[in-house]
């Protein structure tokens, strides 16, 4: 029932109240029980309307309450819309940065070899590129293979001497007589990091498949430069990483 049918209702009732308290049909009087009856006629025609007024007021704040509920959840909508288009563009833009320094290595051609270089930068590039909109990874997953392809031994030294039972760096330079093994597994310290974070993404599931191959293909290559770093590479080997089947 609506508010004003309510108010009618009480309105009409202490009315009604007030008439048969004051007017007794048989036989029609006044004296002191009819003053008494009177007064509390009004009392209860003022208790009826502070109580209506009160129920008034309960329903109109109910209603604003609604009202203020329902604009702070579009706001919570809203602001949230905006930081997740917000976060997109961060993540873009990494991505691009990261792409755009994996290119600039790659072609700089600073050192016998930089693929290994512009390989982490690609693979870090995926960390921000999986939690955009994106669809289409073929040609970052290009990309990858491409640096696999021309990782060897050359990308981490100039010359290695072979002692006991492993190869060492034997060139000047900050990684000057360590062991091969020991370089790289400092060199794929970030990448391990970035898997992990790739792989607990939840949109992992996107790249799952061809992602996988890629990394197998990448720790396959360096545990071949590990076994000798002084290897070679086929034509043939290189054509299986850029041409899967």
């Amino acid at each position: 029932m609506k508010q004003w049918a309510i108010n009618l209702l009480l309105f009409i009732l202490t009315c009604l109240a007030l008439l048969f308290a004051i007017l007794k049909i048989t036989p029609f009087e006044i004296n002191g029980d009819t003053y008494i009856g009177i007064i509390v006629s009004l009392l209860s025609l003022a208790a009826a309307f502070v109580i209506g007024y009160q129920i008034y007021n309960a329903i109109e704040l109910r209603r604003e309450i609604k009202e203020q509920r329902e604009k702070y959840n579009d706001i919570i909508k809203r602001n949230e819309y905006t930081e997740r288009v917000i976060k997109q563009h961060e993540y873009i833009m990494q991505e691009g940065f990261d792409v755009i320094s994996s290119l600039i290595r790659y072609n700089s051609k600073q050192a016998f070899n930089v693929a290994n270089d512009a390989f982490l930068f690609m693979h870090q590039a995926l960390v921000s590129s999986i939690e955009t909109d994106r669809t289409d990874y073929g040609w970052i997953f290009s990309y990858l293979r491409l640096y696999i392809s021309e990782i060897d031994g050359q990308a981490f030294a100039s010359g290695y001497s072979f002692r006991k039972d492993a190869w060492y760096v034997n060139t000047i330079g900050e990684n000057e007589g360590k062991k091969l093994q020991d370089v790289i597994d400092e060199y794929t310290k970030p990448i391990k990091d970035n898997d992990n974070k790739i792989r607990s993404n939840k949109n992992f599931y996107k790249i799952q498949f061809e992602y996988e191959r890629i990394m197998r293909l990448f720790y396959k290559r360096l545990e071949d430069i590990v076994q000798n770093p002084l290897k070679v590479f086929s034509p043939e080997e290189n054509d299986k990483i850029l041409n899967p089947e």
